[in-house]
C-alpha cells in the first residue's frame, strides 16, 4: 500500500491531537511512502500536498498496470544509454553509420549529460526550435524521430515511464510539400542520347524499368529474362566506407519488373559489346555476371559515376544540374508513365519496390489521371461526337433530358 504522510505534524498518543513534530519547518513537508514490486520500502517527499497526491495517483496507476519504473533507473545519462542502444541496433551498415553521425553531431552535444528522467517535453520543444533556425525541416524531423526512438527504448527498458519526445506538446516543424516534376519523354531521350555508349544501356534500364541507381549498378546477366521480358531486381551496389559492395535492394524487396522492348534491345546490344564480369578475380560472388562496371572491371561507384558521367550528360542535354535532376529522375519518369497509361497503383508500387502502396500514392497521386478526366471521357464516349446531350439516349433507350433536371433532382 502507498500513503501520504505529513512530516511536520504528528498525532499524540492518547489525546489524538495533531501537534508539530521535531521536523516542523525543516525540509519537504509531504512524503509518499510505498513498497515497490520487489517489496522494498520507498519514499519521496514534496513541498506541496497536491504534488504528493499527483505522484501517488500516478504511482498507483503504474503498480496496478504492472508498469512500475524505479525513478533511480532514469538517472542514467543519455550518452551512456545511447552508446548501449546503438550497439544493439540491427541495421544496414550505411544506415547505422548515418544514425551514429546524427547522434554524435546533433543529439549528444545537446542531451548527452542529461539524466533520462530529467528530459521534459518543453526542453525537447526548445531544442527543436533552435534546430529549425539552422537546419532544414526534413532533417529536424529526422533528428526528432531518432531521438524519439532512443527514448522509446528507454521506456521499453523500464528506465522512464513516458517518452517526452512523443508528447502532444512536441511539434516537429512543418515540412513543405515537394511535388515531384517527372521528366517528359523528350528530356529522357535527350539525356540518353548524350550518355557514352559504355553506359547507355544502364541509363535506359533506369528509365524503362524504374530501377534505383544502385539497383541498375547491380544488374547481372542472370537477372535478365529476355524470354519473359522481365528484369529480376535481386541486389544493389551501395557504398560502404567509400567502397562499392553488394546488398539486397532497399527494404529487402527482391522483385520482378516488366522489361519494355526498348530496354531489351539496348541490353542485347550492350551484351554484344561487353562481357559480364567473370567469377574469377572479383571480391564477391555477387559481382559475378555484372554487366555494368568501371574500366578497371570493378563495380560502379556512384560518386564517380555521378561526377564523370551523369552530370556531363545533363549539361550536354541542356538539363539544369539540380537536386531534382539526379539519376532518380528517370525512376520518377518511368513511374509517371506507368500511371498515365493505366497501370494500377498497387502494381506500380510493386515494380518500384516501395514499402507499401500508400507511399507510392502519396508521391505520385498528383501525376495520375484525375477522376474528372475519366468522367468526361466516359460521357463523351457514351454521348458520341456531334450529338446533343438533350437528344442522346441512354443504353435503355430513354432520352438524357438534362434540360429538365431540377435542383431537387440533383
Amino acid at each position: 500500500m502507498a500513503s501520504i504522510a505529513d512530516r511536520w505534524h504528528t498525532t499524540e498518543r492518547g489525546s489524538g491531537r495533531r501537534v508539530r513534530s521535531s521536523r516542523y519547518g525543516s525540509g519537504k513537508r509531504w512524503q509518499v511512502r510505498y513498497r515497490d514490486p520487489e517489496g522494498q520500502s520507498r519514499n519521496r517527499s514534496f513541498d506541496r500536498k497536491v504534488d504528493a497526491e499527483r505522484f501517488l495517483a500516478d504511482l498507483q496507476h503504474q503498480l496496478n498496470r504492472g508498469a512500475y519504473v524505479d525513478e533511480r533507473a532514469g538517472r542514467v545519462a543519455v550518452a551512456d544509454f545511447a552508446a548501449e542502444w546503438l550497439d544493439r541496433q540491427v541495421m544496414q551498415p550505411t544506415t547505422l553509420a548515418a544514425l551514429e553521425l546524427r547522434l554524435r553531431v546533433h543529439i549528444l552535444p545537446e542531451w548527452g549529460s542529461w539524466p533520462l528522467v530529467k528530459i521534459t517535453p518543453a526542453a525537447v520543444q526548445r531544442w527543436i526550435r533552435r534546430l529549425s533556425d539552422e537546419l532544414s525541416s526534413s532533417y529536424v524531423r529526422l533528428l526528432l524521430t531518432n531521438f524519439g526512438a532512443l527514448l522509446n527504448a528507454a521506456v521499453d527498458d523500464g528506465l522512464i515511464t513516458r517518452n517526452p519526445a512523443r508528447a502532444a506538446g512536441v511539434k516537429a516543424p512543418t515540412q513543405p510539400t515537394r511535388r515531384i516534376r517527372p521528366w517528359l519523354v523528350d528530356r529522357v531521350l535527350d539525356v540518353v542520347d548524350e550518355v557514352p555508349e559504355q553506359y547507355r544501356a544502364l541509363v535506359v534500364v533506369a528509365a524503362g524499368c524504374g530501377l534505383r541507381q544502385g539497383e541498375a549498378f547491380g544488374l547481372r546477366v542472370q537477372d535478365i529474362d529476355f524470354l519473359r521480358q522481365e528484369l529480376h531486381v535481386r541486389q544493389q551496389i551501395r557504398l560502404e566506407a567509400g567502397r562499392p559492395v553488394p546488398a539486397l535492394p532497399k527494404y529487402g524487396r527482391v522483385r520482378s519488373v516488366p522489361m519494355p522492348e526498348w530496354v531489351g534491345l539496348e541490353l542485347a546490344r550492350h551484351l554484344e559489346r561487353v562481357s559480364p564480369l567473370a567469377g574469377d578475380r572479383i571480391e564477391s560472388p555477387s559481382f559475378a555476371g555484372l554487366i555494368f562496371y568501371s574500366r578497371e572491371r570493378k563495380p560502379l561507384n556512384r560518386n564517380y559515376f555521378n561526377q564523370t558521367v551523369w552530370r556531363p550528360c545533363l549539361r550536354a542535354a541542356g538539363v539544369p544540374n539540380e537536386r531534382d535532376n539526379g539519376m532518380h529522375a528517370l525512376r520518377h519518369a518511368c513511374a509517371s508513365l506507368w500511371l498515365e497509361h493505366g497501370v494500377s497503383i498497387k502494381a506500380v508500387s510493386e515494380y518500384l519496390g516501395h514499402a507499401d502502396a500508400g507511399f507510392t500514392l502519396r508521391v505520385y497521386a498528383h501525376v495520375m489521371p484525375t477522376s474528372g478526366d475519366k468522367a468526361r471521357k466516359a460521357l463523351d464516349e457514351a454521348v458520341g461526337e456531334g450529338r446533343r446531350p438533350s437528344t442522346a439516349t441512354s443504353s435503355a433507350g430513354a432520352p438524357l433530358a438534362h434540360d429538365t433536371v431540377t435542383e431537387s433532382g440533383q
